[in-house]
């Protein structure tokens, strides 16, 4: 098989395609066109706008805990096009996080990490002013829990009380790294597989790094350094597209290839292209945000640069299925 590395570059694109004057004549109607789309609803009273022109919305909508059943589905639709999803100005209880993420299917686990007092399936993404500059939950591009044989589906995470600056949130379109590989690409990478675990985030080597945040119980154990065997390309169960099933912080190994020095030169082009600046968007949190993610097809990482600021908000998970080809 051909090197996995030969003539690749981080973020490469295919061609560019030559556009006629027949193409420069339809662009006003098509501007027109792609503007409605992106402001009008899918219908159903929510307001859609787009954040990037790859991934990313802002929805509008009043309350979600009163949305219906036929709202919902059309919300879920939105998070599953657009990848992730910013509702503003969102007043929610922990119990009320939790109803309304079991109206998208049921809790997913959340091993590693104590729950909020609250609820069991609530965890409090918390660091406190005087925790200075202690690693941040999330502070590394990943997957939520791609480590699990089913990782989640959907995340949401609410915002209460955000810094006055810093503690963005960045992700990145698995779909769009998949589409900008060439077509050998895509084919070769189709034959390899992903070997995910948790060893370098929540083994026991790695208690003394988490047990910098006071008011989050992050308890380490051997079952981190279990493995999990997922496809490098994977199909994304509702829309069907493509996506590179990749992140840094839990894959550590690649099948379908001998040579280590290869193999190690091709997770480090792995890591660079799909968090290339193009297929990221990044959002900076105010209190009552909702953001709704697809773990299926990003992945995400949380900005640790508020040292001396207090920074929380509520997560919730989804479960999934598992990822196939």
């Amino acid at each position: 098989m051909k090197s996995p590395m030969a003539g690749l570059t981080p973020g490469a694109q295919h061609p560019t395609v030559p556009i006629s004057k027949r193409h420069v004549l339809m662009l006003p109607q098509i501007t027109m066109l792609i503007l409605y789309w992106s402001l009008v609803l899918y219908g159903r009273g929510m307001r859609v706008e787009r954040l990037t022109g790859v991934l990313g919305a802002t929805v509008y909508v009043d309350d979600v805990k009163v949305l219906t059943d036929s709202q919902l589905e059309s919300l879920r639709e939105i998070a599953c096009e657009h990848e992730v999803i910013i509702i503003k100005n969102q007043s929610l209880t922990p119990l009320e996080q939790v109803d309304f993420s079991h109206r998208l299917g049921p809790a997913a686990e959340s091993p590693f990490i104590e729950p909020s007092p609250d609820h069991p399936e609530v965890i409090k993404v918390l660091k406190e002013a005087k925790d200075g500059n202690a690693f941040n939950f999330g502070g590394a591009w990943h997957s939520d829990f791609s480590f699990q044989p089913a990782p989640p589906s959907f995340t949401v995470l609410h915002a209460l009380d955000i810094p006055a600056y810093g503690g963005d949130t960045l992700w990145s379109s698995m779909t769009a790294a998949y589409n900008a590989l060439s077509d050998a690409y895509k084919e070769q990478f189709s034959h390899l597989a992903a070997i995910h675990t948790a060893r370098d985030a929540y083994s026991p080597k790695m208690q003394a790094i988490h047990s910098g945040l006071s008011s989050m119980n992050i308890v380490c154990d051997e079952t981190a350094n279990d493995t999990e065997i997922h496809p490098l390309i994977t199909t994304h169960p509702e829309t069907e597209k493509l996506v590179l099933f990749y992140n840094r912080a839990y894959v550590r190994d690649i099948t379908g290839i001998a040579d280590e020095i290869e193999k190690l030169r091709l997770m480090d082009w792995l890591h660079l292209h799909t968090t290339d600046a193009k297929f990221t968007v990044r959002h900076k949190w105010s209190n009552g945000d909702l953001a709704i993610w697809d773990n299926r097809s990003t992945q995400h990482y949380a900005l640790n640069d508020y040292a001396g600021f207090r920074r929380e908000l509520h997560r919730t998970t989804i479960a999934g299925t598992r990822p196939m080809q």
